[in-house]
């Protein structure tokens, strides 16, 4: 059965790394309310906890596939009937030293290409404090209420200590709404409860690679579009968004291990399999209400199938200008009948896995 939310769409997209970029610094000034408040007579802070445990090794249940002699994660080529090429990448944000490797094995294509094409120049956008913060506005509660007053008081208790173990200052954050604090979670999964790193990211090493060899950068979509996107959803949902991840910290890392490691490793069927939650795990949809398995659905349906659709429209785009580009984009959006590998081949282009040499 398919799992709510997918540990596989949170680390696989953007979205939600975006969030660490603009809340996980080690400063009070680097989260730094953008709009004036004054502090809420009432509030108070929860008290602090104590450092979490570490980690319980993987069981032989949750062993972890054989890690691959040379990484080769999926990459395929795909051209239309003049000629034109593209080269279509899944990545995935999260990583460590292996990367390294990764970047090594796909440079002789990458660095062919005219061009990279990435969901949004995280590493820029992160320089630019002042479209930051103007993003961020539209997260703050403006009637004069807090967080802590759409949330249950146990669950806010929970998700505050979190936030403070993973460093996010959630005091700061107090007068934000739930769609924030939802994506500041699953940053702070990342940080507390994962040995690996998003500074290790993929789709953040080519960028840099990118600026490196002067490569141009292109943003298929942008960081307002995923801010907007993820600020438009019901209360419920992030609710049970938050719920779901605080349920998660005992297998967090090795799930996360495990799905970079079927990653590298290129095994497409098992790789797309796990992406689906169809993974022979004995997981369940929950008992869910009808009423919530619906919004979760939705839910799935705009951050996955829709944003689909405009990426192959994108791609297209490139094909049409004739430039070559490696455009790469989260490794959620190739896979399975919603994705852009069908959609590319069902627009009538041809669309071939790429083998790597020796």
């Amino acid at each position: 059965m398919k799992k709510a939310f997918s540990l596989a769409v949170a680390v696989l997209l953007i979205l939600s790394l975006l969030f660490t970029a603009v809340s996980c610094g080690k400063t009070a000034e680097s989260t730094a309310e953008p709009v004036s408040t004054e502090e809420p007579a009432l509030t108070e802070e929860p008290a602090a906890t104590e450092t979490p445990t570490e980690t319980e090794e993987p069981t032989e249940e949750t062993a972890m596939p054989p890690e691959p002699d040379s990484p080769a994660p999926l990459l395929w080529r795909v051209t239309d009937a003049d000629g034109h090429e593209l080269y279509l990448f899944g990545t995935i944000h999260v990583g460590d030293e292996r990367n390294d490797d990764v970047l090594e094995r796909i440079s002789p294509v990458f660095e062919g290409c005219d061009a990279l094409a990435v969901e949004f120049d995280l590493v820029a956008y992160e320089k630019n404090t002042q479209m930051l913060m103007s993003d961020m506005v539209q997260y703050v509660l403006t009637d004069g209420s807090v967080v802590s007053d759409y949330m249950p008081e146990e669950l806010y208790q929970s998700t505050y200590e979190l936030l403070q173990k993973a460093g996010l200052f959630p005091s700061v954050f107090r007068q934000y709404n739930l769609a924030w604090w939802s994506q500041m979670v699953d940053s702070a999964m990342l940080e507390v409860y994962s040995s690996l790193d998003a500074n290790k990211g993929m789709d953040r090493m080519l960028i840099r690679s990118a600026y490196e060899k002067n490569i141009p950068v292109l943003d298929v979509e942008s960081a307002a579009f995923q801010m907007a996107l993820l600020n438009s959803f019901d209360n419920e949902l992030y609710l049970l968004k938050i719920e779901e991840a605080l349920n998660s910290t005992e297998t967090y890392d090795s799930d996360l291990t495990k799905l970079y490691e079927l990653w590298l490793s290129g095994d497409r069927d098992t790789f797309w399999k796990y992406i689906a939650g169809d993974n022979d795990a004995g997981e369940t949809d929950g008992d869910y209400t009808q009423e919530q398995q619906a919004m979760i659905e939705d839910y799935n349906r705009q951050i996955l199938d829709e944003r689909n659709l405009g990426m192959r429209d994108k791609a297209i785009e490139y094909l049409n200008s004739g430039e070559t580009v490696f455009f790469a984009v989260g490794a959620a959006h190739m896979a399975n009948d919603a994705g852009l590998v069908k959609l590319l081949t069902d627009a009538g282009y041809t669309v071939e896995l790429y083998i790597y040499g020796d």
